[in-house]
């Protein structure tokens, strides 16, 4: 900034300048116990820091990520208009929920409508995310159609090696099972608790695929966390992610390759009450997410806990990514977060405390997370700015 002749008659900024306003503002108090904070997981942030180099976490590909919308209305017909109208109006990705889905919520497709569910979608110009067992299915209802399973992009979330195994031979690229952190953060996990325990789990199910020669091991498996509304915590969060993995690799003796990571807003920070402020947890969670480094996103529609998403709620979900990659053109620069020292720090501090946990996990003792402290539960606009009077829920009556 010396050269901006502007800047040439400020007075030059230091550190020690800083801290000396900084004494004369606290007047005698604690520095530590005014400005320093600790996150849940005991990572000391501190508010002011320089520039920091630290590995970097970007996504493989410098294009936007896949937009994905849910699919889980129970009516098959219904679930394929909606389909449909989502490809049409700026989703580029399906999740197929089925009913027996931990993440169904009461709702969900049935596994053997797949067909009608996915009437007149062109499975080769979309990206499909299954949740629950229904994997081969999906593979049974491709094989009846003209299409090479190469070119296609499903992640497959398989419980059983066997069928991971015969997805490969059938051609499949995977991922073919996946490591859900979802579970531990609806529990009430820290993002340390979350990522290591993903992370062990992933370890797990290449563990189960590493005895089947025709799985390409570092794409088999896919990984799955949890999107809060704490947007710097969320952006560190997939930023460690990337790092451990590649740490894994490594460690494996096997060659680098970038983890295939989705987000999906956190279920635990919905809103019953005024949900229409889901709308914003969900924007800064999709800030973070996208500047971390996800792959795809996955927006719950902010009536989701009130119901099932009417065509309005969905249409939000969807927009709040399109604005967010068309407009605000988050996904142009690659890990846009490198060098900022309070991210660096906060990545870092993520990276040791979740890898403490992912060693336990590997030696049988997994986390115990403590819902009493209530982590990620929405406040702002439900318990301390309640409405006199509640809108009408964005939602319609499930068949």
């Amino acid at each position: 900034m010396s050269d901006l002749e502007l800047a040439a008659g400020f007075p030059g900024f230091t550190e020690a300048g800083w801290m000396k306003r900084v004494e004369a503002v606290l007047k005698g108090a604690s520095f530590d116990e005014k400005l320093m904070r600790h996150t849940p997981d005991g990572i000391r942030l501190a508010p002011l820091y320089a520039q920091q180099q630290g590995p970097r976490a970007a996504r493989p590909l410098q294009a936007p990520w896949t937009v994905f919308q849910r699919v889980d209305h129970p009516d098959p017909a219904r679930a394929n208009a909606q389909a449909l109208d989502d490809l049409e109006n700026g989703a580029t990705g399906l999740v197929l929920v089925t009913r027996e889905s931990a993440t169904a919520r009461g709702l969900g497709c049935d596994a053997a409508s797949l067909a009608r569910v996915l009437e007149g979608v062109h499975l080769h110009a979309v990206s499909l995310k299954l949740e629950g067992d229904a994997a081969m299915a999906l593979a049974g209802l491709i094989a009846r159609q003209p299409i090479d399973p190469e070119r296609l992009s499903i992640s497959f979330a398989c419980d059983s090696p066997d069928d991971a195994a015969e997805l490969a031979r059938l051609g499949y690229t995977g991922p073919y099972m996946e490591a859900d952190g979802r579970g531990w953060h609806e529990r009430g996990a820290t993002d340390a608790q979350e990522l290591g325990a993903t992370l062990a789990a992933a370890v797990a199910s290449m563990r189960r695929l590493s005895a089947l020669n025709d799985v390409h091991l570092v794409r088999a498996v896919g990984v799955t966390l949890a999107a809060a509304q704490d947007m710097f915590a969320t952006l560190a969060k997939f930023r460690a992610m990337r790092l451990m993995w590649r740490r894994v690799l490594d460690a494996a003796g096997l060659p680098d390759a970038p983890l295939r990571l989705h987000a999906e807003t956190s279920w635990r920070m919905l809103a019953k009450r005024d949900p229409h402020t889901n709308i914003l947890r969900a924007t800064a969670a999709v800030f973070g997410a996208g500047l971390g480094g996800a792959d795809s996103i996955t927006v719950l529609p902010f009536s989701l806990a009130q119901g099932l998403p009417n065509a309005f709620a969905r249409r939000v979900a969807r927009n709040v990514q399109n604005v967010l990659i068309a407009e605000a053109n988050l996904w142009r620069v690659a890990d846009p977060a490198s060098g900022a020292g309070y991210i660096e720090a906060y990545t870092q501090g993520l990276c040791e405390a979740a890898w403490t946990v992912f060693q336990a996990a590997e030696a049988g003792d997994w986390p115990e997370p403590n819902p009493s402290m209530g982590l990620n539960l929405p406040v702002i606009g439900t318990s301390a700015y309640p409405l006199k009077q509640e809108y009408a829920p964005e939602t319609e009556a499930a068949p």
